[in-house]
C-alpha cells in the first residue's frame, strides 16, 4: 500500500522503472525514449497461412499517470471501404472497454489502451497482464480488419465470428 501513498511523479517514475525492467528480464528487443517515457518494441501481430505479420507497439507510461499500449492495425486501406472500415471501427469501440480504435487521416487503423498506473503498481503481475490482453486484442482487431480488407466481408459478420470464435475458446 506504501505505493499508493506516493506522488503522482513518484509513481510515474517507479511505472516507468518496472516497465524497462520487464522489457529487460524478458529479454524482448526493444527501444527506449527516456525523455518520453516509451518503450517501441516489435512482436508478431498475425501468423495465418504460415504468413507472419510483424508491428511496432509503443508502450508508455504517461503525465496524466496511465500505462498507455498502441500499436498500428492497418497502415493504409482502399478509400472505397472507407464507410465499412468505420462501421468495424465503431463496432469495436462500442464492445470494448476502456480502449480505442482509431482512423487518422492518412488511412491508419490504430488500437489503443490507457490504464491508470496505480493498478500495475499495485499487483507486480499486472503489467505483464496488461501488454498480454493489449498484444491477444490488437491480434484479434488485425484479424477482422484483413477480413474486411482483403475478403470484403461484412463488418457485422466480421464481429459475429470474433464473438463466435472467442466464446469457443472460454468453451473449451
Amino acid at each position: 500500500m506504501y505505493r499508493a501513498s506516493l506522488t503522482p511523479k513518484k509513481q510515474q517514475a517507479l511505472a516507468w522503472k518496472e516497465l524497462k525492467k520487464l522489457f529487460v528480464d524478458t529479454k524482448w528487443q526493444h527501444g527506449v525514449y527516456e525523455n518520453d517515457r516509451v518503450i517501441q518494441t516489435g512482436f508478431l501481430i498475425a501468423d495465418e497461412n504460415g504468413e507472419q505479420k510483424g508491428e511496432q507497439f509503443i508502450y508508455a507510461i504517461t503525465e496524466n499517470s496511465n500505462f498507455c499500449c498502441s500499436v498500428t492495425i492497418l497502415d493504409t486501406f482502399p478509400v472505397e471501404l472507407t464507410t465499412d472500415i468505420f462501421v468495424l471501427v465503431a463496432h469495436f469501440n462500442n464492445l470494448l472497454r476502456k480502449v480505442v480504435v482509431d482512423i487518422n487521416t492518412y488511412h491508419n487503423v490504430f488500437f489503443s489502451s490507457e490504464k491508470d498506473i496505480l493498478i500495475p503498481l499495485l499487483y507486480p503481475d499486472e503489467m505483464m497482464r496488461q501488454l498480454q490482453v493489449h498484444h491477444q486484442t490488437a491480434m484479434d482487431i488485425y484479424w477482422a480488419f484483413q477480413k474486411l480488407v482483403i475478403e470484403e466481408e461484412a463488418p457485422a459478420i466480421i464481429i459475429a465470428d470474433l464473438l463466435r470464435k472467442k466464446e469457443e475458446v472460454v468453451n473449451w
